[in-house]
């Protein structure tokens, strides 16, 4: 018996880097997972490879800065599962652009992906949970909610952002047992990170030390905690990375 046994998990942006990572260790630990993005070929790619390994997956298609596709996504869940027990707002976007150079689509096509949709895709999970026993909610924050890069002004500003929802979803749904938390990862061997400039999948440890499956089994130990205690919060990096504890 995995930790997850049997429990219903939507992991949103799981095609490809930390979510594809977290639906992963989700499975081996027995957890029946919902691959969601906005390419079909990739999310059905991650869903076949984990039911070839004999974990449980479907892939359910949807752009979740999209309130109809949103419901629908839950929808489909509840249709194939029949229960949702956790969520994981892991889909996200960042620009590398000076705040002078930046335009208002690039700032809000941040805030839709990295918040907006955080939040909808919660008040869809909190509809079920409520009325249901309760569950868990995971948000991907980023260090860069504490020590931002610089040309990154909607990335660092949705990210400081996702820990005032993770508060207040904490507080509303106390009375309901819905548990909210919010890790906040360093550099990451992801494709996410090769977009902004990093070295991108396909390194070496020495690169980052990290990788998606690292924040895979960090968010397992949230979700299999007893029900009447929360790891609220977590940074989790590189031991090595300098440049946010202190200068190496």
């Amino acid at each position: 018996m995995g930790q997850l046994q049997d429990k219903v998990a939507i992991i949103t942006g799981s095609n490809t880097g930390i979510g594809k990572g977290i639906a992963e260790v989700f499975a081996k630990e027995g957890a029946k997972v919902v691959i969601n993005g906005r390419r079909k070929e990739l999310i059905d790619a991650v869903a076949a490879q984990i039911n070839a390994d004999g974990g449980k997956a479907i892939a359910v298609q949807a752009d979740v800065t999209k309130e109809p596709e949103v419901l629908a996504l839950f929808e489909k869940t509840l249709a194939a599962f029949g229960k949702v027990d956790i969520l994981v707002n892991n889909a996200g976007v960042a620009v590398n652009t000076p705040t002078w150079q930046m335009t208002l689509a690039q700032w809000q096509s941040v805030v839709d992906i990295n918040l907006t949709a955080a939040f909808m895709c919660s008040r869809e999970a909190f509809k079920f949970m409520k009325d249901h026993g309760g569950g868990r909610i995971i948000n991907i924050g980023s260090i860069s909610a504490q020590t931002p890069r610089t040309n990154s002004a909607p990335y660092a500003a949705t990210k400081m952002a996702i820990e005032g929802l993770t508060r207040s979803l904490t507080l509303d749904g106390r009375q309901y047992n819905i548990v909210s938390s919010v890790i906040h990862p360093g550099p990451t061997a992801s494709n996410f990170n090769a977009t902004r400039g990093g070295p991108g999948p396909g390194k070496t440890p020495a690169d980052f030390i990290m990788f998606p499956h690292d924040i895979g089994r960090l968010a397992t130990l949230m979700c299999s905690l007893p029900d009447e205690v929360n790891l609220f919060s977590s940074v989790i990096l590189p031991n090595h990375m300098p440049s946010f504890i202190g200068r190496g």
